[in-house]
C-alpha cells in the first residue's frame, strides 16, 4: 500500500514537472515569435530569422513558425530554404498554410521556373501545392495546365484552363488561356473547339497578336523538346 502510495506521489510530481517544462517552452517559443515579428518588421532579416531559429527549437512541431520562417526567408531571396519551411508547415499542418497567397506565390515561382526547365513533374508537384494554398489565382491554373499540355495531359491542361477561365481573369490573362486551350484542343484533334478558342484570345487582346503567336510557338517548342528527350531516353534503354 505504501509503495503504491508513493508511486502515485512519484507520477504526479512527474507530470506537474512535465508540465511546468512545457509552459515553459511555449512562453520562451511566445518569446522569440514576438522577437521574430518585431525585427521582420523593421527590416532585420537576419535577427528575425535567428529568432525564429530558437523559437523551432522549443516548438519544433509548430507549423506556424515554419511558415514565418519561410516568410523570412523569401524575403531574403532564399527560396529553396522558404519553401523547404513551406513544406514542413504542409506536412505538420496543411490548415496552415490554406488561403496563404504569400506560400502560394513562392510555389507558383519555382513551379514556373522548373517548367521552363522542362522539369514538368516537380513544376506540376509545385502547382499542386500553390494551389492547396490559394485557389483564388487563375494564374495557377493556367501555369499547370501548360505544364501539363507539354506533358502531353491535353484533357487535364483543358479542365485547368477551364478552372481558371471560371475565376474571371483580366482580358490580358484570359486570352492567353484561351490561346493554350485552344492549342490543347488541337492536339486532341478537336478542330472546331480550337479555332473558337483561338478567335477568342485574339478578340481579347487584338493588339497582343505577336505575343500570342510567340507564346504559342513556346509551347510547341516545349511540348516538342521533351518528346525528343522521352525518344532519347527510350533509345538509351534499348
Amino acid at each position: 500500500m505504501q509503495r503504491a502510495r508513493l508511486l502515485s506521489l512519484f507520477l504526479l510530481a512527474l507530470v506537474v514537472q512535465f508540465s511546468a517544462h512545457a509552459q515553459e517552452s511555449k512562453r520562451a517559443a511566445a518569446d522569440q515569435l514576438k522577437r521574430g515579428a518585431d525585427r521582420y518588421l523593421k527590416g532585420d532579416l537576419e535577427g528575425a530569422l535567428a529568432a525564429y531559429d530558437r523559437a523551432l527549437t522549443v516548438e519544433p512541431n509548430a507549423a506556424d513558425i515554419y511558415v514565418k520562417r519561410g516568410n523570412v526567408r523569401h524575403a531574403k531571396g532564399d527560396l529553396n530554404g522558404a519553401l523547404a519551411d513551406f513544406d514542413q508547415a504542409l506536412t505538420l499542418d496543411p490548415a496552415v498554410v490554406r488561403n496563404d497567397r504569400n506560400v502560394a506565390e513562392a510555389y507558383s515561382r519555382r513551379g514556373y521556373l522548373r517548367a521552363r526547365r522542362l522539369e514538368m513533374e516537380p513544376a506540376i508537384e509545385d502547382f499542386n501545392k500553390a494551389l492547396i494554398c490559394y485557389q483564388g489565382n487563375p494564374d495557377y491554373y493556367f501555369r499547370r495546365g501548360d505544364a501539363l499540355l507539354v506533358k502531353g495531359s491535353f484533357a487535364e491542361a483543358i479542365t485547368d484552363y477551364n478552372n481558371g477561365l471560371s475565376l474571371k481573369p483580366d482580358n490580358n490573362q484570359a486570352s492567353f488561356a484561351y490561346a493554350s486551350r485552344g492549342y490543347a484542343y488541337l492536339m486532341r484533334g478537336d478542330e472546331a473547339a480550337a479555332r473558337k478558342d483561338f478567335a477568342q484570345s485574339i478578340k481579347l487582346n487584338k493588339d497582343g497578336k505577336l505575343i500570342l503567336r510567340f507564346h504559342l510557338l513556346f509551347l510547341q517548342e516545349q511540348y516538342e523538346e521533351l518528346q525528343h528527350r522521352r525518344q532519347s531516353d527510350r533509345q538509351k534503354l534499348t
